[in-house]
């Protein structure tokens, strides 16, 4: 059972990250730079490949991993994360105790302000409770990846039209498409994810980005999980809860109308004269 990384980065121009993450298996990284190039190399006996492209959006990256994966158990990554030491055998015996496991969630720790989720013994993940799960815990076995025909969304995350949520869209995917996923305890790796790429707080893109999220994710209960998002987060913005309820549905309805949130402004703009 052969464990392959796949990591999203940025501008690197060598194979540094490997090192820097503390990684102990064959590795693709997916490099998002100003040029198309590929290199391969071993590294103490482990395949590492790097898959350079000029394009933008997270999804997009963890995609063109995908197109290069040759590891039996895949573990989704961001450049921020050290591994912990002897992850190998932690998730191998994992999928070897959970055989009907297509995908396993792991822990991971982190000292940033933004927490990860608590993950306490082995549970399903279902409909009702995927969504407090980000992609860096995500791991999952190559068949079932490609029997489902997985991929990340490329309308979501960051540098895509709408802030966040590819990993959710992925998450639930899988789970549409009959994929058992548990979520495990094991600590794979600590995570530094202070600064975010996309997340500049609860200001009004993101309520409006969060609209056409729901609107892919809760096509039929949209709407009502739109006031579920105003109670939860009307304590942490600035903006007051019929400002936020009414983002989400303006983002609702642009999405159908495949609109960013600069778009939609812009029209509204234009609609006043101004």
């Amino acid at each position: 059972m052969k464990i392959e990384v796949l990591c999203a980065t940025m501008h690197q121009k060598d194979l540094s990250k490997y090192k820097d993450m503390n990684i102990q298996t064959d590795a693709v990284f997916a490099n998002q730079a100003n040029k198309q190039d590929y290199v391969e190399e071993e590294i103490n006996g482990n395949l590492v490949k790097m898959v350079t492209t000029p394009y933008r959006g997270v999804g997009k990256n963890r995609n063109f991993a995908i197109l290069h994966l040759s590891g039996d158990i895949l573990m989704f990554a961001d450049d921020d994360m050290v591994y912990k030491e002897g992850y190998v055998k932690g998730v191998s015996e994992a999928y070897k105790d959970i055989q009907d496991a297509d995908m396993i969630i792991f822990k991971c720790v982190t000292d940033s302000t933004r927490a990860t989720p608590e993950i306490r013994g082995i549970h399903r993940v279902r409909l009702w409770n995927f969504m407090r799960y980000g992609t860096v815990g995500f791991t999952i076995k190559r068949e079932s990846l490609l029997k489902a025909n997985l991929s990340f969304t490329h309308l979501f995350g960051g540098g895509a039209r709408y802030c966040g949520g590819e990993d959710n869209l992925f998450l639930r995917d899988a789970l549409k498409k009959g994929l058992k996923v548990y979520s495990h305890p094991y600590i794979i790796a600590k995570v530094d994810s202070e600064e975010s790429t996309w997340f500049e707080g609860f200001n009004k893109k993101y309520f409006f980005d969060n609209g056409a999220w729901l609107k892919t994710a809760f096509p039929v209960m949209k709407y009502l999980l739109a006031w579920y998002f105003v109670f939860k987060f009307s304590n942490k913005s600035n903006l007051k809860p019929l400002e936020i309820l009414k983002l989400q549905y303006d983002g609702i309805r642009a999405f159908d109308k495949g609109l960013s949130y600069d778009d939609w402004e812009s029209g509204k703009q234009l609609k006043h004269g101004e």
